[in-house]
């Protein structure tokens, strides 16, 4: 029988099979653009990670913001196919590895930025010290954080008596302004906070500097 880990990765592994997962491929969220080269006037040339970063959709919107970029992921066909894409196209400025997000494995305090758009809300959380541990631990002084996660306005939260639930095996997690904030004010600064609404909204997306 499979653990939970297993389950929640077993779904991305179809997922990326099949293309039947419900998420952009290419096209970036404008939110998180937005601060991509809001960051880009103040760390020119700087390193990003991209935790989580699927078929590297906003590895390559950094990119092409200036950023010199690691795409991490734990599913290799997710990264196989980045690689084909951004190859196809020629971007250059991105590496990607297979990695899980809570055992990185780079050194201390290496990225000026690390982006999260889509990844902490399918971490269980028993597993959010790690998760956040090992953010910090790669992070510069003074980094900054890019998140974007499911609020309860997505699709599969409205009307929920719960804040997560499990589908096909993968399990979600939608958070409040006030779930962010509890979570990451001992060693964060929230900059900017915004949420996506609309029929195909139901996110957050924040900007946080390290402490």
């Amino acid at each position: 029988m499979f653990s939970a880990n297993e389950a929640n990765r077993q779904y991305f592994r179809d997922a990326y099979r099949t293309g039947e997962h419900g998420w952009a491929v290419h096209e970036p969220s404008p939110y998180a653009v937005d601060f991509l080269h809001q960051l880009s006037s103040v760390t020119p040339n700087g390193a990003m990670l991209d935790v989580g970063c699927g078929e590297g959709r906003h590895s390559i919107a950094a990119a092409r913001t200036g950023f010199r970029v690691v795409g991490i992921d734990y599913e290799p066909l997710a990264l196989r196919r980045a690689r084909s894409f951004t190859k196809s196209h020629g971007i250059k400025g991105i590496r990607f590895r297979v990695a899980d997000v809570l055992d990185m494995p780079f050194r201390d305090a290496c990225f000026d930025v690390v982006l999260d758009y889509g990844c902490l809300h399918h971490q269980r959380k028993t597993d959010w010290p790690r998760y956040k541990a090992d953010i910090l631990r790669v992070l510069k002084p003074q980094g900054y954080y890019v998140l974007s996660v499911f609020s309860p306005r997505f699709r599969f939260f409205r009307g929920a008596t719960r804040n997560w639930h499990i589908a096909y095996g993968a399990y979600r997690r939608c958070f409040t302004r006030e779930d962010i904030r509890n979570l990451f004010a001992t060693d964060f600064t929230v900059i900017r906070m915004a949420e996506e609404k609309g029929d195909s909204g139901g996110f957050w997306h924040a900007l946080m500097q390290r402490r």
